[in-house]
């Protein structure tokens, strides 16, 4: 995706001819009065002159105000935004994606293998706490376990709309209220059937006015795939991936499917196979399927250093070992609690920033070190095998 070009549409106004600032609207607005010659009394110190300059300078300042922030932003789809914004996506037959709640399956093991025991609606599973915040999934109706099966996948649903509820196998695995019957129940691989959504922002919705211009051929080019599987999945323009060369011999091609957190399950990658091919959003001939992005495995040992460790409490010491891993594997895509750059595709993934993240975050932190240099992709993301945090004194 290309840079967002910047525009100063004050400077664009200002060389047009028009003053935009107060002391350059008083200077003009003297140079008409002087032209004119109808007042005379134009002395800074008369309290007659001051309010007919500020009456005249006022509403010109917030006329400017509006035009270069309101009117001209919003004529085109890189400035524009909010309502103005959508109303340019209309303009071109796209639609603003709302916000959706995710929707998975959670193994729940009985705890005697042959009793018949069932889940009530509900019932509530979820994870420890993210850096402050507590998700939770609810399961949508009574499920019974039958005798002879030692656990069961059951439909869930998360507690709320976003993407942050997307998360890695494993970190749904805490029943706040005990279920008779039940010892645990946990998320495994694969869990996430309909990723949860945030509400599109700007500049998501931006990419896909700009796509849209690239549709109109009469093939479907990656445009149109991208355009198509970025509405049905819920993901954003830049995190479809396409592979060209003929995969599965001539005429063949492969997208690739790349969620901020969590992982594409194969269960979600079918329902947009089916619509690209089933329901027959495709072009003639055409044989495209996507996949989940490939991945790379890596085992991950941290160490972080505080000065002085033995003067700082055994409650700080946790709360710097666990904010630290949490926003590691953020970084590796397994939640999405921080602001801190994630790996990608085609990419090299940085340890010295994501360090320089670590110092930002959590000012104990003297130094860090990391066992892995950078990791550079192709055509896969990187994900976490292992991950060993550890704390010590600098």
């Amino acid at each position: 995706m290309t840079n967002k070009p910047q525009v100063d549409f004050e400077e664009v106004v200002k060389q047009s001819g028009m003053p935009v600032t107060a002391e350059a609207l008083r200077t003009r607005f003297n140079h008409i009065v002087a032209d004119e010659g109808i007042i005379t009394n134009t002395s800074r110190m008369s309290p007659f002159w001051r309010l007919i300059t500020a009456i005249v300078t006022t509403p010109v300042l917030w006329l400017k105000d509006v035009l270069v922030n309101t009117v001209l932003a919003s004529m085109f789809v890189a400035t524009a935004s909010g309502e103005m914004l959508r109303l340019l996506a209309w303009a071109v037959n796209v639609t603003p994606k709302p916000a959706s709640a995710a929707l998975g399956m959670i193994r729940f093991y009985k705890t005697d293998a042959t009793a018949v025991v069932t889940v009530k609606a509900g019932t509530l599973i979820q994870t420890e706490r993210i850096n402050g915040v507590i998700y939770v999934l609810a399961t949508l109706d009574d499920f019974t376990i039958t005798a002879d099966k030692p656990a069961a996948l059951i439909p869930v649903k998360a507690s709320a709309p976003g993407g942050a509820y997307n998360l890695a196998p494993g970190y749904y695995r805490i029943l706040p209220v005990a279920v008779d019957g039940i010892s645990h129940a946990v998320n495994e691989e694969d869990w996430l059937t309909t990723p949860g959504a945030d509400e599109e922002s700007d500049d998501e919705l931006r990419e896909r006015c700009r796509n849209q211009f690239n549709l109109v051929g009469n093939y479907h080019t990656d445009a149109v795939y991208r355009s198509m599987i970025a509405g049905v999945a819920g993901l954003s323009i830049d995190r479809v991936f396409f592979k060209h060369d003929a995969p599965r011999g001539p005429g063949t091609a492969n997208a690739y499917l790349l969620l901020d957190t969590g992982v594409a399950s194969d269960p979600f990658v079918a329902t947009v196979n089916n619509y690209i091919t089933t329901q027959g959003h495709h072009g003639h001939g055409d044989d495209m399927q996507c996949f989940p992005m490939p991945e790379t495995r890596h085992a991950l040992t941290v160490t972080v250093y505080v000065r002085n460790l033995a003067s700082v409490s055994e409650d700080a010491r946790s709360i710097l070992k666990t904010g630290v891993e949490n926003m590691i594997r953020c970084a590796f895509r397994e939640n999405a609690d921080f602001t801190v750059e994630k790996t990608w595709p085609y990419a090299r993934f940085s340890f010295s920033r994501l360090g320089q993240e670590i110092h930002q975050a959590f000012p104990l932190t003297d130094s860090v070190a990391f066992s892995l240099p950078d990791i550079v992709s192709e055509l896969s993301v990187p994900r976490l095998q292992s991950l060993t945090v550890s704390v010590t004194n600098a």
